[in-house]
């Protein structure tokens, strides 16, 4: 009996203790601005568990955290937007991809926040012209027309870590994209 009472006061202890670290929504109060980087474009194949890659690479977005609301978005523009023009050279077949996610940071523990995401994706194809471009920026830019547009409901998971006081660390995979960013805290408001 002596064992079993011993058992629910350390019980009690433990779950007091972990009130007040798990679950403190007052760790939201803060804002955070930051940049994305990695995969995107890939879907999951619907005949099978294999990954469809097709559509799928290097993509460049942003990221905001405001009271534990989170936004992002990751784009990727098309492979040849700024290649160079070879003689007799032929039009290119492209693709873009973009995700955007919003959810909400759920604190586990001061320094680590889980967040469920949903969001939107969609990746286009078409071809890159080789003789139609502009000048943007001191740069050649070769004109993208869009042929096909695939949408999709987006949903996965974030994970963000706080390992100094004004800089997150965090990673994010959804089944269209896999990314890391990086964000530089604004304080707390």
């Amino acid at each position: 009996m002596k064992k079993i009472a011993l058992f629910v006061v350390l019980f009690a202890m433990m779950a007091g203790s972990v009130k007040a670290q798990w679950f403190d929504f007052s760790n939201n109060i803060r804002a955070s601005i930051g940049l994305n980087l990695g995969c995107v474009g890939y879907q999951f194949h619907p005949q099978g568990a294999r990954l469809d890659k097709e559509y799928a690479g290097f993509g460049v977005g942003a990221c905001l955290s405001v009271g534990g609301v989170y936004l992002d978005f990751i784009y990727q523009n098309p492979e040849h937007r700024h290649a160079k023009v070879e003689p007799n050279q032929s039009d290119w077949n492209d693709h873009t991809a973009l995700t955007i996610n919003a959810g909400y940071q759920i604190p586990v523990l001061s320094w680590l926040f889980v967040t469920p995401l949903v969001g939107y994706s969609n990746e286009t194809t078409g071809l890159t012209k080789a003789y139609d471009v502009t000048a943007e920026d001191n740069s050649i830019v070769h004109k993208y027309v869009r042929e096909h547009i695939y949408h999709h409901f987006n949903y996965g998971l974030g994970l963000t870590s706080r390992p100094l006081q004004w800089v997150e660390i965090g990673a994010v995979a959804t089944t269209h994209a896999i990314y890391g960013n990086i964000s530089f805290s604004m304080g707390s408001f």
